[in-house]
């Protein structure tokens, strides 16, 4: 049985309302001409178009770049707006009616006039310029421990100071945004530090499922249609206890190698101590052992002389004939 409060009473209405609002200022655009939006080199957007069916039939959405009087597709609707190896992808949501585009890993020649397409037919058009700039747009991976604290740091260019500024997190094929929204989320924090054109978020009581892509980002409060995103960051969460453990077995499995090591050598010196003193450790005969030698001789009798160190044998042979 579900229990609603009033706080998750008034979350909710938030929510709806905000997108409300969005939606609106959306169509309140929909009459003018192209959108202009800037991006970074490395960087991504997130690009939202507004569709109105006038039936309720459903028509395909796609994406495109106008090249002279051509548009070339570059993407379509898809199940997923995060798809890591392509660069280009479109979601509909369509309770809202709302596209959704995302271009990551931007490029200079990436500039140029987009549209939304429905059913073969453009309806929103956006000009896109993308500039570079060396304090962002870049690839980032870092390391959280569970039950630490993560601080998530995000560099952005001058011009955008007067932006709102948004972590994202893709979560489920989508990319969510964490304060935008109003959610309240103890845990995670946003300080907006202008001077040094930084803003940090900080995340206490790393769990399991902080674990994830991030992207630091700025909304136009002017233009909240899209989305600016600066870096992507891969946040690892890791057990400093589970590390620990494996650092000790390791050491322990090197210090049991080590003695089998001592052991056996010790072993083989003890064997070598003990063995004919004639024969050496590498299984050499020793040169003063005695050599034998059998000479004929025509006497019927065997002669033997003492033995000696080097001495050398001398035994007589029997005629052949008696």
């Amino acid at each position: 049985m579900y229990r609603f409060t009033r706080a998750s009473v008034l979350s909710a209405v938030m929510k709806k309302t905000l997108l409300f609002v969005t939606i609106c200022l959306i169509k309140g655009h929909m009459g003018d001409a192209a959108d202009a939006m800037t991006g970074i080199t490395g960087g991504s957007v997130i690009i939202k178009c507004v569709h109105e069916p006038e039936t309720a039939k459903e028509s395909a959405k796609s994406f495109c770049k106008v090249s002279g009087i051509e548009c070339t597709t570059l993407t379509e609707e898809q199940h997923d707006l995060w798809i890591p190896e392509e660069r280009f992808s479109l979601t509909y949501n369509r309770s809202l009616g709302l596209i959704s585009v995302l271009i990551r890993n931007l490029r200079e020649n990436d500039s140029g006039v987009y549209r939304c397409v429905a059913d073969g037919q453009p309806f929103h058009e956006v000009k896109l310029d993308v500039e570079q700039e060396s304090c962002c747009g870049t690839s980032e991976e870092q390391t959280a421990h569970l039950r630490e604290t993560a601080v998530i740091r995000c560099k952005y260019p001058e011009k955008y100071k007067s932006y709102v500024k948004e972590l994202y997190k893709v979560q489920n094929g989508s990319l969510l945004p964490y304060f935008f929204t109003r959610e309240s989320n103890p845990r995670f924090s946003l300080d907006d530090r202008k001077l040094e054109n930084v803003f940090t978020v900080t995340i206490a009581s790393v769990n399991g499922r902080d674990d994830g892509v991030y992207f630091c980002g700025a909304i136009d409060p002017e233009n909240i249609r899209h989305s600016l995103l600066f870096t992507e960051i891969q946040l690892h969460v890791s057990d400093l206890r589970v590390i620990i453990i494996v650092c000790v077995c390791l050491i322990l499995l090197l210090a049991g190698g080590l003695s089998l090591f001592w052991l056996k050598r010790r072993c083989k010196k003890t064997k070598a101590t003990g063995s004919d003193p004639r024969s050496t450790e590498d299984g050499e005969e020793d040169v003063s052992s005695a050599y034998y030698a059998t000479i004929p001789d025509s006497g019927n009798t065997s002669v033997q002389k003492p033995i000696g160190l080097n001495t050398l044998y001398v035994t007589t042979r029997l005629p052949l004939s008696q």
